[in-house]
């Protein structure tokens, strides 16, 4: 049996509408003890003085790059980086190269992360084929597959008819949908806003692109 105290860390647990300073003793892998102050031998002693310890946190947008841009980011390399910084379960999105938008897809996802064997990784599926907006995916395979949420990350479905299709097709399985709310009609020239900044001044943004370094905005005191 292998236990392990955390002492002085202060709790923060949700389900409890815990946070305060608690002492927390695990035997092999478990919870069984959280007190104000526990003395006991055990294998392994941590000081949390000054430290936060909470449930397993959950990222539900994460981007892993793979299949498709392995030299940025991989399942096994993000999933590592989750853990370390307390993430024990994270959405990965669905703008890979090839899109995550067949059961196929989901599948491999699941499967890669299950051989890592760190952060429980879910994955997103894309609403619709190559995440271009024109026509749906295969949602509930993806779904039947393991996918937990449907999304077009990064850019908008801006077809309304196929946004509604949607919609009413993954109420058949009790489905969800992440938007990218944006309308690329809207924002394709890169504007911020619309209209004037303040009624006292004038303030007149002009952009060539989204690009932040291709924005100037041009300002003038009353």
């Amino acid at each position: 049996m292998s236990t392990l105290l955390i002492k002085n860390g202060t709790v923060i647990d949700p389900s409890q509408g815990l946070q305060s300073r608690r002492d927390v003793l695990i035997e092999d892998g478990r919870i069984i003890r959280l007190e104000p102050s526990i003395h006991q031998s055990v294998d392994q002693t941590i000081d949390a003085t000054g430290q936060f310890v909470t449930p397993g946190l959950i990222d539900i947008h994460v981007h892993f790059r793979e299949p498709g841009d392995e030299e940025e980011e991989t399942i096994a390399s993000g999933s590592a980086a989750a853990v370390a910084g307390g993430f024990t379960t994270v959405c990965c999105m669905p703008n890979t190269k090839p899109a995550l938008d067949n059961e196929a897809q989901i599948e491999f996802v699941l499967r890669e992360s299950e051989r890592v064997g760190l952060a429980n990784v879910l994955a997103v599926g894309a609403i619709t084929k190559a995440r271009e907006g024109k026509e749906l995916a295969e949602l509930a395979s993806m779904h039947q597959r393991g996918a937990i949420a449907f999304s077009d990350d990064g850019v908008g479905v801006n077809d309304s008819s196929v946004m509604r299709r949607a919609l009413q097709y993954i109420r058949m399985f009790d489905g969800l949908i992440m938007q990218h709310c944006e309308d690329h009609q809207l924002s394709g020239g890169g504007n911020a806003r619309r209209g004037s900044q303040h009624p006292d001044r004038d303030a007149r943004y002009s952009c060539r692109s989204r690009a932040t370094d291709d924005c100037k905005g041009h300002y003038s005191e009353p």
